[in-house]
């Protein structure tokens, strides 16, 4: 099976068709998890103390946390040790091909069957630039 899409960035201005091939199954599997995830609720998992092991340990500075703390609530406890493993699983599964093509020639095509979409991303780019510009005029200010 194939399934096609695209991804574009409008700061760079690229943009790239993509296409994943897998047996059927696989999709299957990604989107039934998927799906399961979004319908576990968040229910704030109980402060129950637990110990870190050594890694976890150093990275944190400390011992001892809680569920609540190191998992949040059921829907992220799902999330991290059924959803991403079975993406990653699906994922490592798929042949990715990528084709490069034109951003203005992507934009053109599929501009108005997603329009919320692209005005969202070029929104976020040109606040981006603006940002970027503001912090050159910042560093030309600091070398003077």
């Amino acid at each position: 099976m194939r399934v096609w899409h695209y991804g574009a960035n409008s700061y760079h201005k690229t943009a790239h068709i993509v296409a994943d091939d897998a047996p059927w199954y696989i999709f299957l599997l990604d989107r039934i998890v998927e799906c399961i995830c979004g319908m576990i609720p968040s229910i704030p998992l109980p402060k129950i103390k637990m110990k870190l092991n050594k890694e976890d340990t150093n990275f944190i500075g400390h011992e001892f946390t809680t569920w609540k703390e190191w998992y949040g609530d059921t829907n992220q406890w799902f999330c991290l040790n059924v959803h991403m493993p079975v993406f990653y699983y699906c994922n490592s599964k798929k042949k990715v091909h990528i084709i490069p093509v034109d951003y203005k020639k992507l934009k053109e095509v599929f501009y108005e069957s997603s329009k919320e979409w692209w005005d969202h991303e070029i929104k976020i780019a040109e606040e981006m630039i603006a940002d970027d510009k503001e912090d050159e005029k910042e560093c030309n200010k600091k070398e003077e």
